[in-house]
C-alpha cells in the first residue's frame, strides 16, 4: 500500500467511528424528543376547541430545554459538531411532530391556531440549525394539518395571522435569554476578525 491509499484508510475508518459516534449520540436524544412530542400533542388536554391560544404547548418548551442540554453537553465534548447535532435533531423534531399530528383526526380553529404557534415557535427558536431537509419537513406539517382542517377553520385562519405573529414576538422576547444559546453570533464575530486583521 502507498502512503496516499494509507492515509484514505486512515480516513474511511475515522470517518466511519465518527458516524457511530455521533448516531449512539443522537440516538437516545432523538427517542427522549420523539416521546415528549407525542405525548404533549395526543394528550387530551392538549388544546381548547373554544379558547384561542395566547402561549405555546408544554412539550415545547420541553423539547427546547432538552437542546438546549444537549447544546451545553456537545459544545463542551464536541464543539465543532455542536451545529451538525443540533441540525440534525431539529429534523428528528420536525418529523416526530409530523407523526404526531397526524395522529389527531381534526383540527378546530383554536387547535390549528395552537399547532401553528408551536411548530413557528420551534422553527424560529431554532432558525440558526435550520436545513433544507427540516423546512421541507415543516412544509408537510402545513400540509398534514390543513388536511385535517375543515374551510372554515381555515379561512379564518387568515383573519388570526397577525395577532399570532404577535403572540410569537412576544414569546420569542420573553424567552431570549433562556434559548440564547441557539443563537449565532456573526456580528460580534465579524467585529473581531476585522479589528485583527486591522
Amino acid at each position: 500500500m502507498t502512503l496516499a491509499e494509507d492515509l484514505k484508510v486512515a480516513r474511511d475508518v475515522l470517518a466511519q467511528m465518527n458516524a457511530r459516534v455521533f448516531q449512539a449520540y443522537v440516538r437516545l436524544t432523538t427517542d427522549k424528543l420523539r416521546n415528549i412530542i407525542t405525548s404533549g400533542i395526543t394528550s387530551p388536554t392538549y388544546a381548547s376547541d373554544s379558547i384561542r391560544p395566547s402561549e405555546a404547548q408544554p412539550y415545547v418548551y420541553e423539547v427546547l430545554l432538552t437542546l438546549v442540554l444537549v447544546h451545553a453537553e456537545s459544545s463542551k465534548t464536541a464543539p465543532l459538531m455542536t451545529g451538525q447535532i443540533l441540525s440534525y435533531l431539529l429534523e428528528q423534531t420536525s418529523l416526530a411532530l409530523i407523526e404526531a399530528f397526524k395522529k389527531r383526526p381534526r383540527y378546530s380553529l383554536p387547535t390549528l391556531m395552537q399547532a401553528t404557534l408551536d411548530v413557528e415557535f420551534l422553527a424560529q427558536t431554532l432558525n440558526s440549525y435550520t436545513t433544507e431537509k427540516a423546512s421541507e419537513i415543516q412544509g408537510q406539517i402545513y400540509v398534514a394539518l390543513d388536511e385535517r382542517t375543515d374551510n372554515e377553520a381555515r379561512q379564518m385562519l387568515q383573519n388570526e395571522l397577525p395577532e399570532m405573529r404577535a403572540i410569537l414576538k412576544r414569546l420569542r422576547e420573553r424567552t431570549k435569554g433562556e434559548f440564547a444559546c441557539f443563537r449565532r453570533v456573526r456580528v460580534g464575530r465579524e467585529r473581531a476578525q476585522t479589528a485583527i486583521a486591522s
